[in-house]
């Protein structure tokens, strides 16, 4: 090689390596870090109406403010018009009539009870259906629950349904045995044995601003990151925007930071993110005409 080639080749050589280690030194430094934040020591004892159904062994439940979301969307909900049909008793609950829903599901028992929360006129009819049809109940506590049969679209379903006077709560498992069981778990919850008399729980709310939300659920299994082993979901609206918060807890605040990159990987349409500890917050934010889709998220 030519003494001139050689150092051409060098200044070359020179230029394209000082290029990469001012490339890499510089990515490294203007890398933002993570955001984190710390959990306070104390966390507050939340009592919204849905967690004295869900018990701390349910794995997953999602609750819907149906009076708070018709403030954005009068027609809400849009995909049923009638929840029940007990026709043997003549009892008929229309969705107008919901004020909220709550659903909740077990691994053991495998089934799911679903709740809605009513309005005073159709509670009133609701509960003097049961009364005039001479159905002997099952007392659970102040509660009492029919196995009965529902139509649903033109076929039946059978199954427990409870009347919860203390909250004009109507509750609805389908099955026999396993259904009675689950239904019969939710109506027995105390404060010891609720959902949120887990801490881990409770954090995660409180990193969503607390209980009040047009939309609030909880997944206690594995889901889009095999290493978050709870998810949580709140579903609110600014007026302006519908904000998804979805919160991920992992074993330990060593594997939330290291996971943190895998969950803005995985929430791309998310634009905030924060570590809270154990925990990893990913904050997205939609168009008004998004909000039915947001809020079944919980479904």
């Amino acid at each position: 090689m030519a003494k001139k080639n050689r150092k051409a080749f060098a200044a070359g050589f020179a230029l394209t390596f000082g290029v990469l280690i001012t490339a890499t030194f510089g990515f490294l430094y203007f890398v933002p870090p993570v955001p984190v934040s710390q959990l306070p020591s104390s966390i507050p004892e939340y009592s919204p109406v849905w967690a004295k159904y869900v018990p701390a062994t349910a794995i997953q439940f999602g609750f819907e403010n149906y009076t708070a979301i018709r403030a954005y969307n009068a027609s809400y909900p849009t995909q049923y018009k009638v929840l029940l049909n007990i026709i043997d008793v003549g009892a008929i609950l229309p969705s107008t009539s919901i004020n909220s829903v709550l659903s909740v599901t077990f691994d053991r028992p495998n089934e799911s009870v679903a709740f809605a929360f009513v309005n005073q006129d159709a509670w009133k009819n609701f509960t003097t259906a049961f009364a005039k049809s001479g159905v002997p109940p099952t007392m659970v506590g102040n509660n009492s629950i029919y196995y009965v049969r529902n139509a649903e679209q033109g076929q039946f379903q059978y199954g427990w349904i409870g009347l919860i006077p203390e909250d004009r709560g109507i509750a609805f498992a389908i099955g026999n045995a396993d259904a009675k069981s689950a239904l019969t778990l939710c109506l027995q919850v105390t404060p010891e044995d609720s959902l949120l008399s887990r801490l881990s729980v409770r954090q995660m709310l409180y990193i969503v601003n607390g209980t009040q939300h047009l939309a609030v659920g909880l997944q206690g299994f594995p889901g889009v990151i095999p290493q978050a082993y709870n998810t949580l979901v709140a579903v609110d609206d600014t007026g302006a925007n519908v904000v998804i918060r979805r919160v991920l807890a992992f074993q330990n605040s060593t594997v939330a930071l290291a996971e943190y990159n895998t969950v803005r990987a995985s929430y791309l349409s998310s634009v905030q993110f924060t570590v809270y500890d154990s925990y990893v917050k990913a904050v997205e934010y939609q168009a008004q005409k998004g909000l039915v889709g947001a809020v079944r998220l919980v479904e």
